[in-house]
């Protein structure tokens, strides 16, 4: 998962066509340059790249069409909407596009469509002409944790009617940071080896309590080890940050963990540049053969985006599901182990919008979207102790309505919260109805419990998890043990791609959007985690209860039961073959197949303020300018 910096301006969060300041016909948005970043002194860039956000015209339209067909107790269930359904759904009034348009060629600017919808424009221009344009002033600065140049400015202006067109410009006065990272690595000197025979949860083997491969998690979960054959069926491992995932440590990964799998491979996909060629690094290697070697034989992509975005790691999530929009057929499963801290977004809430409903155009389409929800605890994104004594801080995109939350379990007998599992409250989205009684009833047992820490009205997250401690990868031939939610997202991803494998050749449609179904019947096929917390902020955290909580979410799945449900009791063939293995094995080969919320202010519900007392043992996170990281 991948923390931001804070986003300071100098007024309460408000849309762009009800701005904080006007002046004759000119609208106006400043702010501050956050504590985490300093003036800086570099050359502009001959070409700058920025993104214009135009207003959307029917976002509750599209909330409630992915709500219906999402709904397993709606007529519409899985009955999803076509690419362009969607694009009706969201496009810009044909007044906003020439609206912007206008003005851009009247100051002498070309626009380029950037999304399916055309909501999306973007302009290439010299850096003076962006402050002509604009009435800005680009400077350099510098977020000092990574060292990274941004150029942003502290103002702009545009004509106030053009503004009322306009959802946002982007990079502008947003100041996040870039991601870095700091996973939790260890040197693993040998592979270990199980044996079992049956596929039941009281007969995993012991060493899984020390070290997690893909037989572990085949036990645990009742996943099955039989390749999955239905057509159509596709995967998608989003990397970022120039993560590689490289084809030879995970051939010799999967000899070892997965002896079976004699041609298991993955397809590869670029966006602004990105690359897998090099040598294998730990965020994309851990993704790749969590998904590779758990969803048996499903075909998978690598998304690699790239640094040819120019506007930071926040120009890169546009620029990847915008990319899967266009697609006529987008994976069917998203996995993200990356992401942000939510706070800077609450001063540019429309940022997050954009995004959030970006996941929902997927999910109305069929697409699972699955994120990690971070691996601070309730400090956020990563450990640290700087949000001590105040609220805790939530992540992003975990905390968007439409996408599924995973958090960290470990240990097998029982299985308890990982401490770094993050989870709480969004203060920008609203709590979603279908999962009101589940946090309600968490609320209840939580009593008084961090009062005044966390926004009790806002979504509630992670939605579910899975093991995520001492998972063994291969990177650069050596073995390794990575701690992190960036490992749960992509088996609890696994599960769902092998779960429409089985739908698929049954002859019916892929899950899409998850989170009503788990909510409601997915609830008895999953393992209620109950002992555990997640402490940060100089707080315990949320405790593990019985029921949803702000830890584990609903629980780990149990791929059986589960099968049943999304089949309607039908236990499907693999479910029923079992999974005798020795290191995981059973039958299979892999192919390499190519794929080309509402919202509420900050200030709403019981918004986390109150102060905290102690320290976080180790399991905190920084409350502002933190450095992005990845969820490892």
């Amino acid at each position: 998962m991948v923390a931001a910096g804070l986003l300071i301006l100098s007024f309460f969060p408000l849309a762009f066509g009800r701005p904080s300041f006007e002046s004759g016909s000119l609208v106006t948005r400043s702010s501050f340059k956050p504590p985490s970043f300093s003036s800086g002194h570099a050359d502009p860039p001959s070409i700058f790249k920025m993104t214009l956000g135009l207003v959307q015209q029917n976002v509750p339209g599209l909330h409630a069409a992915l709500l219906d067909v999402s709904d397993p107790a709606s007529a519409n269930y899985k009955n999803h909407l076509s690419k362009d359904q969607v694009n009706q759904l969201v496009a810009p009034a044909a007044e906003s596009v020439q609206a912007v348009t206008n003005w851009l060629k009247k100051n002498g600017v070309t626009s380029e469509v950037a999304s399916s919808a055309g909501d999306l424009l973007q302009i290439a221009v010299p850096m003076d002409k962006a402050n002509a344009l604009l009435n800005a002033n680009f400077s350099a600065f510098v977020h000092d944790a990574s060292n990274t140049t941004l150029w942003r400015t502290e103002s702009y202006s545009v004509p106030a009617d053009v503004a009322q067109h306009l959802a946002f410009v982007y990079p502008t006065t947003q100041f996040i940071p870039p991601p870095t990272r700091k996973p939790e690595v260890r040197v693993v000197n040998r592979f270990p080896k199980t044996r079992r025979a049956v596929s039941k949860r009281a007969d995993v083997p012991a060493q899984c309590a020390q070290e997690v491969i893909p037989a572990c998690l085949q036990a645990l979960y009742n996943i099955p080890a039989t390749p999955a054959t239905a057509a159509g069926n596709s995967l998608g491992v989003s990397g970022f940050d120039q993560e590689t995932a490289n084809p030879d440590d995970l051939k010799d990964f999967l000899s070892q963990a997965r002896p079976d799998i004699k041609n298991g491979t993955f397809a590869v996909q670029s966006v602004d540049g990105g690359s897998d060629d090099g040598q294998g690094t730990t965020e994309a290697s851990l993704d790749i053969q969590y998904t590779v070697g758990v969803a048996t034989n499903v075909p998978t992509t690598f998304i690699s985006v790239g640094q040819e975005n120019q506007d930071g790691s926040l120009g890169g999530f546009l620029d990847i599901i915008n990319t899967l929009i266009k697609q006529d057929n987008p994976p069917l499963v998203l996995t993200t182990s990356f992401g942000f801290d939510e706070e800077p977004f609450e001063q540019a809430p429309e940022l997050a919008q954009t995004l959030c409903n970006a996941y929902a155009q997927l999910g109305a389409r069929g697409t699972s979207v699955l994120f990690a929800s971070g691996d601070g605890g309730v400090s956020g994104s990563q450990a640290n102790d700087a949000c001590d004594g105040s609220a805790f801080l939530a992540t992003f995109p975990a905390t968007c309505p439409f996408i599924t939350a995973v958090g960290s379990t470990q240990g097998i007998s029982p299985e308890t919260a990982a401490p770094f599992s993050a989870g709480g409250f969004s203060n920008i989205f609203a709590r979603p109805d279908y999962q009101s009684d589940a946090v309600d009833g968490f609320l209840k047992k939580l009593g008084n419990t961090n009062q005044g820490l966390f926004n009790t009205t806002g979504r509630a997250y992670p939605d579910v998890s899975t093991q995520g401690v001492q998972f063994v990868i291969e990177v650069n031939g050596q073995l390794q043990g990575v701690d992190g939610t960036s490992a749960s997202s992509p088996t609890f991803a696994s599960v769902v791609a092998l779960l429409n494998d089985n739908l698929l050749n049954a002859g019916q449609k892929p899950l899409g959007f998850l989170n009503p179904l788990l909510y409601s019947k997915g609830v008895a096929a999953l393992n209620d985690i109950t002992s555990g917390s997640n402490p940060g902020c100089g707080t315990q955290g949320f405790p593990a209860v019985e029921g949803w909580d702000a830890v584990t979410g609903l629980g780990t799945p149990d791929f059986t039961k589960l099968l049943s449900v999304v089949s309607g009791g039908a236990g499907g063939q693999a479910a029923q073959s079992g999974n005798s293995t020795d290191a995981g094995v059973a039958q299979s080969g892999q192919n390499a197949t190519s794929t080309d919320g509402q919202t509420q202010s900050a200030g709403q519900g019981e918004k986390a303020g109150a102060k905290g007392k102690g320290k976080a043992k180790g399991q905190g996170k920084g409350k502002k300018g933190q450095d992005a990281q990845a969820s490892n």
